[in-house]
């Protein structure tokens, strides 16, 4: 097993991606993002000079998400370690992200905005992968309390955020089978069956 083959070895590159989620007012939260990248050896840049251990990114980046449709109405980012000073000149771009919509097709909005030569590879990174903890931080928010069955599967917000998401979400999953048994259940328990 490829597990058993690193146990003893030392580490040359990591990349650390961490997100949180904070509870904030109006039915919104604030999603933090950290992207760490470290390298553990000496190396040799592309021109010959020798490039020391230690932190090579570090970027962070906070956003301010709202509710209905599920959006950022605010984003801000600093970038506290990054291998050339220019590399905070792409900040510039955090700000275009405000009222992205977080539904299909984010990662590609992303990627126009601050993809290839109009920004930064790395925030560009940790903004696709905080799309999942947007939409989880908040359900998680929401769901603080109990809520209601729906009528019908029709009336679940959320259901653009989870149908077809993964396995488990796909039409005929056992996510969906759940969700439908328990909601024929209400209906008959509420005409009495």
């Amino acid at each position: 097993m490829l597990a058993d083959l690193i146990t003893d070895r030392p580490k040359i590159h990591t990349r650390d991606i961490r997100m949180t989620t904070f509870p904030h007012e109006n039915s919104q939260v604030i999603v933090a993002g950290e992207l760490i990248d470290t390298r553990y050896i000496q190396i040799f840049d592309i021109t010959g000079k020798v490039l020391e251990p230690g932190t090579i990114h570090h970027i962070r980046l906070f956003c301010r998400i709202a509710p209905d449709p599920l959006r950022i109405l605010e984003a801000q980012a600093d970038m506290p370690a990054i291998p050339m000073t220019d590399c905070r000149s792409t900040l510039d771009r955090v700000p275009l992200l405000e009222g992205l919509e977080i539904k299909p097709g984010f990662t590609r909005q992303v990627s126009e905005i601050m993809g290839g030569t109009r920004g930064c590879t790395h925030l560009a990174t940790l903004t696709k992968a905080m799309g999942q903890e947007i939409v989880h931080g908040w359900l998680t928010e929401k769901r603080r309390d109990p809520a209601p069955l729906p009528d019908n599967l029709e009336d679940i917000k959320e259901k653009g955020f989870l149908v077809d998401s993964c396995r488990m979400w796909k039409q005929d999953g056992p996510k969906i089978q759940a969700l439908k048994k328990a909601v024929c259940a209400l209906k008959n328990n509420n005409a009495g069956v």
